[in-house]
């Protein structure tokens, strides 16, 4: 930790003493000033050049350290092909509206230079691909021209136009961002392949596979085509599952791995990813059933086998449907138990960790007033939840009044009468 006569800051990764050898790193840290302050608008600079705005995090655990000082946090995933000089960076920032900054010790890898031309050479190799697959995912047209030296595509059909950039085609226009509801995140969603997508790449090496909802992934495969709705380093195309912005039958297999739950028409997306598939292609789908909670940035469905199969029985033919080692009950039972414990107060913490499994096995109904489960945070109830409920009336007012007389919030988010 560094202190300045406003202000007390930390930052947590990258460790300076370690050099960056990959194309992409988060930058996270925190910014604590007096009690009463404001901390505003933090940026990244390389230099004098401006990367980005600082992606704002929640730090319990700063202010928790710091009672009752202002606390920022910040985390956000950078590219090295966001700094043009690789030098030396540095965090601005206001505090009660003084601009304040502070260094950031950036080690970059001899070796990144090369690494990032190499990587830019992929990815073009890759845009031309794509280039003659892609179509209006407003109208399905795929004749998309041209325009300002290749800097626009330009649907001749709706006149829809799509930015593009050295990183990604961009068919997040307006209209679909409010259709769908897509918000930006901070969020980054990064997982490896397991064997089974492994298996499925190199057996299409010749091919295309389409990544429905990549993430941020750690190796760039020149036949795999990353769909999201974050602009990673990783990403080829910018987009939503419902409206694929690709040209019917082009795909020799598709992946949606731990996507369908956080889409809003689990159903549309199924039916984009029936389209878009070769006749004979193959699909590997994940999906969480017993998984808690989590929004990147929503969380909307989870399905039982049934469900999942229930998606794609009617366009493709189920080959098997089962449950892999990353799937295994285990790792539902030990999220659980750390984000209940995680949501508890740290001396009832203590006490929960010390029960027997034999301890939590009777009926619920008499742990009611147990106070590992009265004390439980309300962000954790929501996660852990067994079941949610909701109230909700069709009004029969012009003005849109979609109130229940005499309701009123209670403090745990319930309706009191």
């Amino acid at each position: 930790m560094l202190t300045d006569q406003l202000f007390k800051y930390n930052v947590d990764s990258p460790e300076p003493s370690k050099l960056i050898e990959d194309m992409g790193f988060v930058l996270r840290g925190w910014i604590t000033a007096g009690p009463g302050s404001r901390i505003e608008e933090p940026a990244l600079y390389d230099g004098q050049t401006l990367i980005s705005p600082l992606n704002i995090v929640e730090r319990p655990d700063v202010v928790t350290a710091f009672p009752g000082q202002a606390v920022l946090g910040f985390s956000q995933y950078f590219s090295v092909l966001d700094f043009p000089s690789l030098s030396q960076s540095n965090v601005s920032f206001l505090v009660n509206k003084q601009l304040c900054s502070f260094p950031v010790a950036l080690n970059f890898s001899p070796t990144v230079p090369e690494l990032a031309r190499n990587f830019q050479a992929g990815k073009q190799a890759k845009f031309e691909k794509i280039r003659e697959i892609i179509a209006c995912p407003v109208c399905g047209n795929p004749a998309l021209s041209e325009q300002s030296g290749g800097l626009n595509l330009k649907c001749g059909q709706c006149r829809s136009i799509f930015p593009v950039s050295p990183n990604s085609f961009n068919f997040l226009s307006d209209d679909i961002i409010k259709q769908f509801g897509v918000k930006p995140t901070g969020n980054v969603s990064s997982n490896g392949y397991d064997p089974i997508a492994l298996g499925i790449i190199e057996q299409f090496k010749n091919g295309l596979v389409l990544d429905n909802g990549a993430g941020l992934r750690n190796t760039y495969y020149g036949n795999v085509v990353n769909f999201e709705i974050v602009d990673y380093l990783t990403t080829d195309v910018l987009g939503v599952g419902e409206k694929l912005p690709f040209k019917s039958g082009v795909f020799d297999a598709v992946f949606s791995l731990s996507v369908l739950e956080h889409v809003t028409d689990p159903f549309a997306c199924a039916r984009e990813i029936a389209r878009v598939l070769k006749p004979g292609g193959t699909l590997y789908a994940a999906v969480p059933f017993l998984q808690p909670f989590h929004g990147y940035p929503n969380h909307y469905y989870n399905m039982t086998s049934s469900g999942l199969k229930n998606l794609f029985a009617g366009s493709l033919q189920i080959i098997e449907c089962g449950v892999p080692p990353a799937g295994w009950p285990i790792w539902s039972l030990s999220w659980f138990l750390n984000s209940y414990i995680g949501g508890l107060p740290q001396e009832v913490a203590v006490r929960f960790k010390e029960l027997k499994v034999a301890d939590l096995l009777g009926n619920p109904m008499t742990y009611l007033d147990r106070d590992y489960v009265k004390n439980l945070s309300l962000k954790v109830n929501e996660e852990l939840a067994c079941f949610n409920y909701l109230l909700a009336r069709k009004s029969t007012l012009a003005d849109g009044d979609h109130s229940f007389p005499g309701a009123s919030p209670t403090k745990n988010g319930k309706l009191s009468y």
